[in-house]
């Protein structure tokens, strides 16, 4: 199963768009991150507790990024970063580490595909390379990695569509997602 966690703040916007390329014909489950409540992130490492409960849509949104074998992030880039929705999302990893009932989070990480998808508009090739590493770098502390990434340009509604590269890009990887399930 293909899992997208989408941070972006317009369910058709661009990022959505180039998303939506990828997965064209593909069974997917898309998980809108601004539609679900996701509280402060709470740090017990350097106390003697754990994590118990989430009050929030937390738990279950990553019981089902654990059931899936492909993730894609997706994200505009919002002041040369990754969206505050994802970017939550992913602090919450840090409950996680500390939470008994996911004592195999790290192994159950390490056998997901994670990929990237950004869109932005001021030189993304170039500006959003940080977001490719931040991902990167979260993965690879719980033994992951990120398989691949593409990054759009468009600065108002519906440019991506001009983005040749990114839309070409986007027809590639829907090609490989179908040749994996032959």
């Amino acid at each position: 199963m293909i899992t997208v966690l989408f941070g972006g703040s317009r369910e058709n916007g661009n990022t959505a768009t180039l998303t939506e390329k990828i997965l064209e014909g593909q069974d997917y489950r898309w998980i809108d991150l601004t539609q679900l409540t996701l509280k402060p992130v709470r740090d017990v490492r350097h106390y003697d507790s754990q994590i118990l409960e989430y009050n929030d849509d937390y738990q279950r949104v990553i019981d089902q990024v654990l059931e899936s074998d492909e993730v894609i992030f997706a994200s505009p880039v919002y002041w040369y970063s990754i969206s505050a929705t994802l970017k939550s999302f992913i602090d919450h990893w840090s409950e996680t580490l500390q939470d008994p009932r996911y004592q195999d989070f790290k192994a159950k990480m390490q056998k997901i595909n994670f990929r990237l998808v950004l869109v932005g508009g001021d030189s993304p090739r170039i500006k959003a390379l940080p977001c490719v590493q931040q991902i990167e770098y979260s993965l690879q502390f719980l033994g992951a990695h990120l398989a691949s990434y593409l990054i759009g340009y468009a600065e108002k509604p519906g440019d991506i569509e001009q983005d040749q590269y990114a839309m070409k890009e986007a027809e590639r990887w829907n090609s490989n997602f179908l040749a994996s399930i032959d």
